[in-house]
């Protein structure tokens, strides 16, 4: 994607490296077309020449390859071109071309950049209905993008629309939008056009001193890109700016200036309106050096089919042609300023007709604009609404997971001391034990005379004792390293204690189980 054009320095860095690259790689590949492209559109306006050959060449080989994404930049270098040069109907051809690559390639910022071009090359033929159309869809998919830069140049657009039919209001509504979005964009052209609608917009109410003010603002922005041929058109206004003011000798010495630049460098528009100011300054002192410039503008004009201008040279003309006594060439170029005249006239009602049909359609668009920041609303309700209810649930998972580790470490604990408590109880048990094991050993030990039949007699039970605190403390090993056992092992560790417990107490044990018996887990706290 293009984006906008280089300052001055900036593109002779990148006009001689890509100059360099082109001449030095010669290869037919895509990677051509885009060095080709970028080139072509970076040099559009401060050396459109050259911008035309490149993007011819670009287009040409984009076709030979197939390649969609290079014919839809060359396309649109082409068009802008052309608009530039006056050249209408190679504008608007290229500029749809271009339409249709970048809605087939899915380029939607380029798509933004067609629809300017064409509503533009519309615009400056004053078929304003027509513009209308790829004003507002430009803009309204400027905005969907979120794009700062392609709604400004699109507001640009609509405001100049808006001020050619006599909108002042709807004019200085975009005004407004658009000077809100230059901080966001970062776009000097973008900001150097908001700022010659308002020239302009005064220029219109004839505040001369205001429109001087912000052509000189617009200057200062487009001084960062363009150079002084770029610059031409703007500085063209501010010397009539202050023609208008009444500072005639400043004007006469800019407009010299201008002249000189636009008879080598300028576009035939720019030319017929150096041309023509430069007569106007010699005025009324020196008429016939008004009457030397003034032709000028006019044939260029008529060869261009510039009315306006043509008009207002042909006016000229006859004050000019009054002042030196000549008559007949006076009413002459005063007839031929009435034809012209009469086909503004026809223009300006072309206009007003346009501007009928343009508040019904600018009523459609507010109404899809105002449809889609109610849709925009309404998904941007129903995201809070699911991050809402995400979080939600978030924390109620999070509680739930802390209630249950909190039961689960209360339940554990419960445990550990239900366990510590048992221990102290078996450990108890089995220390008595080991305690009347001690005594009856001291009490051997410190009988004088033992015979071997008080012995025989008292060491069965020293015996005993030994052995119900062993296997008391067998019991206490087997209860910690059993968490679940299975019935048959429980069975059989009953079956031992009894064997071992019941014939000391004269007991006789016949211990009998069933060979399938259900192999049955059983936790050890239930026992």
């Amino acid at each position: 994607m293009q984006g906008q054009p280089l300052p001055p320095a900036r593109q002779t860095v990148v006009h001689d490296s890509l100059h360099w690259l082109l001449a030095t790689d010669q290869r037919a590949n895509t990677l051509r077309v885009v060095r080709l492209n970028t080139l072509a559109f970076a040099l559009r306006t401060n050396d459109a020449p050259q911008s035309q050959r490149l993007a011819h060449e670009a287009l040409a080989l984009a076709q030979r390859l197939g390649f969609a994404r290079g014919l839809v930049e060359a396309h649109f270098n082409l068009g802008y071109y052309y608009r530039a040069h006056n050249q209408y109907d190679s504008a608007i051809y290229h500029s749809q071309q271009a339409l249709v690559g970048a809605i087939g390639t899915r380029n939607r910022y380029t798509q933004t950049r067609a629809y300017y071009n064409l509503a533009r090359s519309y615009a400056e033929q004053a078929d304003y209905a027509t513009a209308l159309p790829p004003s507002l869809d430009g803009l309204t998919l400027a905005r969907a993008l979120h794009n700062p830069r392609a709604e400004l140049m699109q507001l640009v657009q609509a405001e100049r629309i808006e001020l050619a039919l006599g909108e002042v209001a709807a004019t200085r509504a975009y005004v407004a939008q658009a000077r809100r979005l230059m901080g966001a964009a970062h776009d000097p052209l973008g900001t150097g056009y908001v700022y010659q609608t308002l020239g302009d917009l005064s220029r219109q109410q004839q505040q001369w001193q205001a429109a001087r003010r912000s052509y000189t603002q617009a200057c200062t922005m487009y001084g960062q890109v363009y150079n002084e041929r770029g610059l031409l058109p703007i500085k063209i206004s501010i010397a009539y700016m202050t023609y208008r003011l009444g500072e005639h000798a400043a004007a006469h010495r800019a407009a010299a200036r201008l002249l000189r630049r636009a008879r080598t460098t300028g576009t035939p528009e720019e030319l017929t309106q150096a041309a023509l100011l430069q007569a106007r300054t010699w005025l009324p002192a020196h008429a016939d050096s008004a009457r030397h410039y003034a032709p000028l503008s006019l044939g260029a004009a008529r060869h261009h089919h510039l009315h306006l201008q043509a008009h207002e040279a042909a006016e000229l003309l006859a004050q000019v042609s009054d002042q030196l006594g000549q008559g007949h060439a006076a009413y002459r170029y005063q007839v031929l300023a009435s034809t012209y005249a009469d086909s503004l006239s026809g223009e300006d009602t072309r206009r007003r007709l346009a501007a009928v049909q343009a508040r019904t359609l600018r009523s459609r668009t507010q109404l899809q604009l105002d449809l889609l920041r109610q849709q925009q609303e309404v998904e941007r309700l129903r995201h809070r609404q699911q991050v809402a209810g995400l979080g939600a649930l978030v924390l109620l998972a999070l509680l739930l997971a802390a209630g249950l580790r909190a039961y689960y470490c209360r339940r554990q604990a419960g445990r550990e001391a239900a366990l510590r408590q048992r221990l102290a109880a078996d450990l108890h048990d089995v220390g008595n034990l080991l305690t009347q094991v001690s005594m009856q050993a001291d009490l051997l030990r410190e009988m004088p005379t033992t015979s071997a039949d008080q012995l025989l007699t008292r060491l069965p039970c020293l015996s005993d004792t030994s052995r119900r605190a062993t296997r008391q403390m067998a019991d206490v090993v087997w209860g910690l390293h059993t968490s679940t056992l299975t019935l048959p092992e429980l069975i059989s560790h009953m079956r031992d204690h009894a064997y071992e417990v019941l014939p000391s107490a004269g007991l006789t044990v016949d211990f009998a189980v069933a060979p399938d018996f259900p192999y049955v887990p059983i936790p050890l706290p239930h026992l």
